[in-house]
């Protein structure tokens, strides 16, 4: 077509590679063109399908360029232009071999163009090749990091809702119809992107220099995008895609930002991308990891070719980057939208026939307009209503412990400055973090309190605060997810979350400090959920295999907490196995059945490992638990209400079992296994926690009420979802009567919890108190001793060893080694019972400095059972009992070899004995003796110990009293080491642990291969 006096030319530059599927039709499009004045030129570009062919059969060979190898897209296009130097065209039209542009959108582009010399480049509004209805983009942005967003949600059709935003920051090549003096003038595409993000430099570049770039939404195209979809790899198949797109947002970030800029999106880019890294390797997408890794190397390796360049875009400026705000995507928008993300996924929605429970009648009275309205709007947002009292109550109620300071009580000991106290202790073979040492693997819980605190940004306030108020929250958000299973309405399933996180024993675990009741109380509705997901028959494999590592990281960490949670989860993962098998039909389902709860069982016993191993020892954290003995009658067990501390008035508690009925005469017809299985679950629970009470076999009893206080709360669930279908087909009644009755009783109970919540049921809690006097704690800073401290609760003198600076959190999850509890037992029989006014003297071979009594310990009897003790020197203090034990020697020192025979003839040592103390390092002990003598260490005999003098191994022997060693020096004038070796063997099995959960995480978020390629037509 030959360009008339009216007509601007426009010359067609159309590239192709491997575009055969798509060239009949694009080419088909062009030809349909109403622009009059359209002058082709194409470019194969290396093509290695039929598509030379195709483009010359229709235009000939002399309007046919051919490259001998793939030049990319910008060098293409600059083939094609060099070739039509002299062509007086002063548009140019890039055309994409599988873009089918309607018949009018060259029309409409060039008269954009016509309309406004400031234009330098516009594009087509752009449609889903296949489905002509469906919206690809229209203009498109980058957000401050050059995260490209084209503004489309994903299969939103075009009703011509985005028709009004023509500004835009740029416009894919796919339809651009740009100035060619512009196009020259901005040196036209930088030629190394070769594919990706060559259109954002173009136009941002456009932009700073004073142009203006515009979508037209009448010019409409269909698109393909076969190198975004990975359709048509080209040179990508070799380097990778990702490896482009990230390289050219680099390149494309470095020339085009100004220099203020340009130092705070660097440094975000690189931190978004470290984390983008990471999230690769977690999901297991090496090639993705590797592939923007090699593009930041090739930014570097290019750097002085991307500056030269930078500074011609630089030069060229006139506009800021102030200037140019609007035209960049938010972060915030996506934040935000993440958020609501997230708050749909707690919320869930109501769906099926009670999606709307008030639409049978709007009809809005004069008398209560204002009451129906509140119902209303609670209705519909009843996670946010009810959340937000949970969580004002809560707040409230937990005043007292915001309060600055340590906070302490229960399992609470004072936290250490950081996480590295914790996780270094972990990682070392020899555990120090408590008052002994010990060899034994410490619980994983460990590591997860170090985590929480490291996640706390290391403080030593935040961090105890979140343990313990964020297992309800926790707690509260998985129980609306559990309760899924039972009502897919909001109020429902509110309702019944409300009521878990406020039960009876939530309460307990959280007034005494529990913290493998509230590490439960946390993860049991989610174990539940995705247990419950995974088992279930119509679940996607992908997502049950999520659901599988969810089971397997929840129940890890309640484990951790809380061993009895790993054999009671097994028990109820191999009884539900065999209920899904009876009912399972296909061998392809059965095998997926047993497959996933075998993982589900199994997997947090790997994940534990070395420690979990050590459960079935008869010393071991499971079997080796000397807990409280509850004799409390069965019955207060069933209604949540045994002689537990921090549990309400068993009326509280029988508001839950009213609830379970309440769900039963309501929901047994309609869903009769759900019901029977969490009644019998909280049967079940109540008279295992009273069976393990009364032989002390639970470290806390509770635990087995938290599990039935759950099936109560489903059944609360099934109640509230049932009543209003199964009262509206009868008359008003005694049923109605009933629900009534029982619901006001339900929610007293609830109301009775919430309430000693608002008030703050902190009495086993202190704040800024220190455990320990001061003038012990200040001691502690310069010499490294123990102190024992003893209280006489009125029933029973209870005692504990602690280190000099008082106890700390890192010593969560670490068991005193046997021989070292045997030999304080016998001691502290000893001193009680009066038989030995000697006794004492032994702590101080052990290291114990001070015995303490808190003034709530004091007694006359203890008083009088301490001053027979000849070894003990009272110390004043205003409040309580401090007495120095006399015999006291360093945890690790040099004594006379005269001392050393005495020590083993009579257990302990003379108190004017010589000492010459070795200092602490983090292996052991070390230090430069005088003169000759006899080692004595304080700690546990191992075999990993060993001892050297110059060079030299020492011998070291088990002491006397099996809590202490002994090595002797022949000579003087040495230096001394005493070491624990292992760590090794110990950084492999945390190597072992670190993979393991990596492992899990990387399963859930992207399913193995069989799992996704699993299909339920397959099974």
């Amino acid at each position: 077509m030959q360009a008339t006096s009216s007509t601007p030319a426009v010359l067609v530059v159309l590239v192709a590679h491997d575009g055969a599927p798509w060239l009949p039709r694009t080419l088909a499009a062009l030809d349909a063109q109403t622009h009059e004045a359209l002058d082709v030129v194409a470019v194969d570009n290396s093509s290695t399908d039929a598509s030379r062919s195709l483009l010359q059969a229709h235009y000939g060979e002399d309007r046919v360029l051919v490259a001998d190898r793939d030049l990319g897209f910008g060098a293409a296009v600059a083939m094609a232009l060099d070739a039509r130097a002299g062509t007086e065209a002063p548009y140019v039209l890039l055309v994409h071999d599988d873009l089918a542009l309607e018949a009018q959108a060259v029309e409409h582009l060039v008269a954009e163009l016509e309309s406004d010399p400031n234009l330098a480049m516009v594009g087509p509004k752009l449609r889903d090749w296949e489905d002509g209805d469906r919206l690809q983009s229209v203009g498109w942005t980058v957000d401050l990091t050059g995260r490209s967003d084209s503004g489309v949600d994903e299969g939103e059709l075009d009703q011509g809702q985005r028709d009004q935003d023509r500004r835009c920051l740029y416009v894919s090549t796919a339809g651009m119809l740009v100035r060619r003096e512009v196009f020259d003038r901005l040196g036209r595409f930088d030629r190394r992107y070769h594919v990706f993000r060559d259109d954002l430099d173009l136009c941002w570049r456009a932009w700073l220099t004073g142009y203006d770039v515009e979508v037209v939404p009448e010019a409409v195209g269909q698109h393909v995008a076969g190198a975004t979809n990975y359709l048509r790899l080209g040179q990508t198949r070799f380097l990778g895609p990702r490896y482009f797109s990230e390289r050219n947002t680099l390149a494309t970030l470095l020339k085009n930002y100004a220099a203020p800029r340009l130092v705070v999106v660097v440094l975000l880019y690189f931190l978004v991308g470290i984390a983008k890294v990471f999230g690769f390797l977690l999901t297991r997408r090496v090639s993705d990891a590797w592939q923007t890794v090699r593009a930041w190397l090739w930014n570097v390796l290019h750097l002085f070719e991307t500056l030269r360049l930078r500074r011609e875009v630089q030069r060229q400026r006139v506009r800021s980057d102030v200037q140019l705000r609007e035209l960049f995507g938010r972060i915030v928008p996506r934040v935000r939208a993440y958020a609501e993300a997230i708050g749909d996924w707690i919320a869930g929605g109501d769906v099926g026939p009670d999606e709307q429970p008030l639409a049978r009648s709007r009809e809005v009275t004069e008398r209560e307009p204002a009451l129906r309205r509140l119902r209303s709007f609670v209705q519909r947002r009843a996670v946010t209503v009810i959340g937000g009292l949970l969580a004002l109550v809560i707040l409230i109620g937990a005043v007292p412990l915001l309060l600055p300071g340590d906070l302490r009580g229960g399992d609470l000991a004072p936290w250490p400055d950081g996480a590295g106290a914790f996780l270094g202790d972990y990682l070392r073979s020899w555990h120090q973090a408590g008052a002994f040492g010990t060899a034994e693997t410490p619980s994983p819980a460990q590591a997860v309190l170090g985590l929480t605190q490291l996640l706390a940004f290391g403080s030593d306030w935040l961090a105890p605060r979140l343990v313990l108020l964020g297992a309800l929250v926790a707690g509260w958000i998985l129980a609306l997810r559990a309760t899924q299973t039972y009502s897919h309405r909001r109020p429902a399933r509110v309702a019944a979350a409300s009521a878990y996180i406020l039960s009876p024993p939530a309460l307990a675990a959280l007034a005494t400090g529990r913290l493998g009741g509230l590490a439960l109380l946390a993860t049991l509705p989610g174990i539940v959920a995705a247990g419950v997901t995974a088992l279930r028959r119509r679940t996607a494999p992908d997502r049950a295999w999520r659901a599988v590592a969810a089971v397997v990281l929840l129940a890890a960490v309640a484990g951790a907490f809380e061993p009895v949670v790993l054999p009671g989860l097994a028990l109820v993962g191999l009884v539900a196995m065999i209920g899904r098998l009876a009912s399972a039909t296909t061998f392809l389902w059965r095998r997926a059945i047993v497959i996933r709860s075998l993982a589900g069982v199994v997997g947090p016993w790997l994940l534990l490992l070395p420690w979990s191993a050590r459960l079935f020892r008869a010393d071991g954290p499971l079997l080796g638990v000397d807990g409280p003995v509850v004799t409390s009658e069965l019955w207060r067990w069933m209604v949540l209400a045994p002689d537990l501390p921090g549990l309400p008035g068993p009326w509280v508690g029988g508001g839950f079992v009213v609830a379970g009925l309440l769900g039963l005469v309501l929901g047994a017809a309609r869903r009769p296994g759900l019901v029977g299985g969490l009644y019998a679950v909280a049967v079940v629970a109540s008279v295992s926690g009273w069976a393990a009470g009364r032989v002390g076999a639970l470290a806390w009893p509770g635990i087995a009420l938290i599990v039935a206080a759950a099936a109560y709360a489903g059944l609360f669930a099934v109640a509230f979802a049932s009543a209003e279908s199964v009262l509206a087909r009868h008359a008003f009644g005694w049923r109605h009567l009933a629900v009534a009755g029982t619901g006001t009783v339900v929610l007293l109970s609830l109301g009775t919890v919430a309430g000693q919540l608002l008030l703050g049921p902190w009495d086993a809690y202190a704040v800024d108190e220190d455990p320990l006097p001061t003038f012990v704690t200040t001691a502690a800073q310069e010499d490294d001793f123990r102190v024992m401290v003893l209280v006489d609760d009125g029933e029973e003198i209870v005692w504990e060893v602690v280190d000099g600076a008082g106890p700390s959190m890192a010593a969560y999850g670490l068991d005193q080694p046997p021989v070292v509890r045997d030999e304080l037992e016998a001691v502290v029989a000893d001193v009680l019972g009066g038989a030995d006014a000697g006794a004492v003297g032994r702590l101080g071979t052990l290291n114990v400095r001070y015995v303490v009594v808190p003034e709530e310990g004091v007694s006359e009897r203890l008083d009088a059972l301490l001053r027979e003790q000849f070894a003990l020197e009272p110390r004043p203090v205003a409040t309580g009992r401090v007495l120095r034990v006399s015999t006291w020697v360093p945890r690790a020192t040099l004594v006379t070899d005269a001392a050393a025979e005495r020590l083993r003839d009579v257990g302990q040592i003379p108190g004017d004995a010589r000492r010459e103390p070795l200092g602490a390092t983090v292996e052991g002990y070390a230090g430069r003796v005088g003169a000759p003598g006899t080692m004595l260490i304080a700690e546990a005999p191992e075999p990993d110990w060993g001892a050297s003098a110059d060079g030299t191994t020492v011998p070291l022997e088990p002491g006397p009293s099996g809590a202490t060693m002994l090595g002797t020096l022949p000579e003087g004038g040495v230096d001394v080491r005493v070491e624990h070796t292992g760590d090794v063997a110990r950084r492999l099995a945390v190597a072992w642990q670190v993979f393991a959960v990596l492992l899990v995480i990387s399963l859930a978020l992207r399913p193995p291969g069989f799992a996704r390629a699993l299909r339920e037509e397959d099974e």
